[in-house]
Order: structure tokens, then C-alpha cells, then sequence
């Protein structure tokens, strides 16, 4: 079974990490929710996202923490956040 790849953590429950010029099928970590954004990494899709500022201070841009702008959005539009739309279609009859 692997685990985290971070020191001393043994959490088994990890995302692939994956830098972007990996052009392999085999992950570069295996991180932790906890510990893929410590190191960079977007916990939802496992890709490297540091020095990108919506990332770094994704709390401060109303993101949710850990997670690129991509992963962020998917999450969102899940759980319906992203459906302003909606509250037009009764006035116009269509989606904006």
C-alpha cells in the first residue's frame, strides 16, 4: 500500500503528484490532502501549482486552499455554486 510521502506521515489516502514536464505514467510524490499543498501540489488533481498566486493565496481570491483554479471551479460547479445563471432563465428564457 503506499503512503504519504512527506516525513514521518503514514496516511495512506494520497494524490499523485505530478511535475509538469513529467511526460511518465509514474508520479513524481505521492502526497497527503494535508501535505500535497505544503509542497506545492494540487491535492484534487496532483498537479504542481506553487508560485501560481491564486494558489498561494487561494483563501485571499475566495478559493478554497489546496486546490488549483481548475479543481476549484469542478468543486464549485458540483455543489451548484457556480449556477448564477439559473436566476436569469425565468426572466429571459434562456441561459445567459
Amino acid at each position: 500500500m503506499t503512503h504519504c510521502q512527506y516525513p514521518e506521515c503514514t496516511e495512506e489516502s494520497v494524490t499523485d503528484c505530478f511535475y509538469s514536464d513529467n511526460e511518465t505514467d509514474e508520479p513524481d510524490y505521492r502526497y497527503c490532502v494535508e501535505h500535497a499543498p505544503k509542497e506545492g501540489f494540487c491535492y484534487g488533481c496532483g498537479q504542481f501549482w506553487a508560485g501560481v498566486e491564486r494558489f498561494d493565496f487561494a483563501t485571499t481570491w475566495g478559493g478554497i486552499q489546496g486546490l488549483c483554479e481548475n479543481c476549484d471551479e469542478q468543486v464549485r460547479n458540483e455543489l451548484g455554486e457556480n449556477d448564477d445563471d439559473e436566476e436569469f432563465e425565468d426572466h429571459f428564457g434562456y441561459y445567459l
